[in-house]
């Protein structure tokens, strides 16, 4: 069942990462006087950020009990219906934004590398849906601390790619990191709210297509 988990959670991890903020966030700090010590407090703090709600959603779910005589309960499919609904809410949002961009806002400060690694993780609909879908998926379907455990570390190591990703690529690249990097930039902030709406309607409509497979099974 371990296999089962890893492989209905790949989608929810990929669509953390998928974070057009984060990537534009830690490439603007890899520009600062300290790049590597303040790109790696980010992707730390975005790391231990999602692992923190994960864990806390899982105990939850296993604590209500996600899963009944080696399946997921009744509620596990309710819960993931409201998921996937919630994710095709902000997929029509993003869709608007993207059709109606606001004016370009002046750049965060970024001194207060933490507080905006963990806003920009947990603090995002978008996120929250896709973190409460895997932690509903891994208690309802993966049986074992163990398991769940390997389950969750898979989740983060693939959810957290948007940050760990373009660190790699500036300690790696040498001289072509700084232009691989800003053009990275440049497209995820032209085509962010476009991204989060294709990338919402994807995950919300398999959320809701989960839900149905439960429910119905």
């Amino acid at each position: 069942m371990l296999g089962t988990s890893i492989g209905q959670i790949l989608s929810h991890g990929v669509g953390v990462a998928i974070s057009p903020l984060a990537l534009v966030a830690i490439i603007l700090l890899l520009a600062t006087p300290r790049a590597r010590a303040n790109a790696v407090t980010f992707a730390i703090t975005w790391i231990v950020a999602l692992a923190v709600i994960v864990a806390v959603l899982i105990a939850i779910s296993g604590l209500v009990g996600a899963s009944h005589h080696d399946h997921p309960a009744t509620w596990v499919g309710w819960a993931k219906l409201v998921i996937g609904l919630a994710a095709l809410a902000i997929a029509a949002q993003q869709a608007r934004r993207a059709l109606h961009p606001a004016p370009d806002s002046a750049p965060p400060a970024w001194a207060q590398i933490i507080t905006l690694a963990t806003t920009l993780a947990v603090v995002n609909p978008k996120n929250l849906t896709q973190l409460a879908a895997a932690a509903v998926t891994i208690s309802s379907v993966t049986p074992g601390h163990g398991a769940r455990v390997i389950a969750g570390v898979v989740f983060l190591l693939i959810a957290s790619l948007c940050v760990t990703i373009p660190l790699a690529i500036h300690l790696f690249a040498g001289e072509r990191a700084n232009t691989v990097l800003t053009s990275w930039k440049d497209w995820a902030t032209r085509h962010n709210s476009t991204i989060m709406a294709v990338l919402l309607t994807i995950l919300g409509t398999k959320s809701v297509g989960d839900a149905i497979a439960t429910l119905t099974n």
